[in-house]
């Protein structure tokens, strides 16, 4: 969540292609209707697949920046509705009213490419997608197409398709998308808890007793 908070804010300012610019000498002088970004408050986030990390960054968005939340699941997640005024809606509605749309679903025969042409060219012609789940759920080519004709205005990626992607990748150059190295847990203390869960897991498998962190809990209860 805290990644794709980072992705929005970076394409909504063009932090990266900035950056890249001061490195390569352009930083000149002021130009005043040069290199402007989108503002954040007040606007729409669509979040595709609002569970836990879906949630903390519709919470991050609204506490930041007054961000109506809308999303699309299988089921309604309640505890959103409540605590965010997140409403429901149909895919549809999702593309046609969020100024950004962030990623939080498993990648699934369901999922995968669901992020398409026909996809973008619903999306608002001002809409930042943001993609921090996984690559597979977007394809590449009609994303790098969506941008250069203008069918949305921004996208910030923590996830490629594939992975790595080739330094040639045009979306490293493009003003308005802001790419890193799938860094979604790439914390210290994130890291170390990771590795906590996962001795945990091992040394309860030996023992022979209930795994506590596991990935298919369905298979305790069958």
């Amino acid at each position: 969540a805290d990644t794709a908070f980072l992705m929005m804010l970076a394409v909504s300012r063009k932090a990266f292609f900035l950056h890249t610019k001061i490195i390569n000498g352009g930083w000149k002088f002021f130009e005043p209707t040069a290199n402007l970004g989108t503002d954040l408050r007040g606007k729409t986030l669509g979040i595709y697949g609002l569970g836990k990390i879906g949630f903390e960054m519709a919470m991050l968005c609204k506490g930041a920046f007054h961000m109506k939340v809308i999303y699309h699941n299988r089921s309604n997640n309640l505890q959103a509705e409540k605590e965010l005024n997140a409403k429901l809606v149909s895919f549809d509605e999702l593309l046609e009213q969020s100024d950004v749309i962030s990623v939080h679903t498993n990648l699934s025969a369901e999922t995968r490419g669901k992020f398409d042409h026909s996809v973008f060219a619903k999306m608002k012609r001002c809409a930042i997608f943001i993609n921090t789940a996984r690559g597979g759920i977007h394809n590449e080519g009609d994303l790098i197409a969506a941008l250069q004709n203008g069918l949305i205005w921004g996208a910030g990626l923590d996830v490629t398709n594939p992975e790595p992607m080739s330094k040639d990748n045009p979306l490293l150059t493009m003003p308005s998308v802001a790419i890193t190295p799938h860094i979604g847990t790439a914390t210290v203390e994130t890291r170390n808890a990771m590795a906590n869960m996962a001795t945990l897991n091992i040394i309860a498998g030996l023992k022979g007793e209930r795994i506590p962190f596991p990935v298919n809990p369905e298979v305790y209860e069958n």
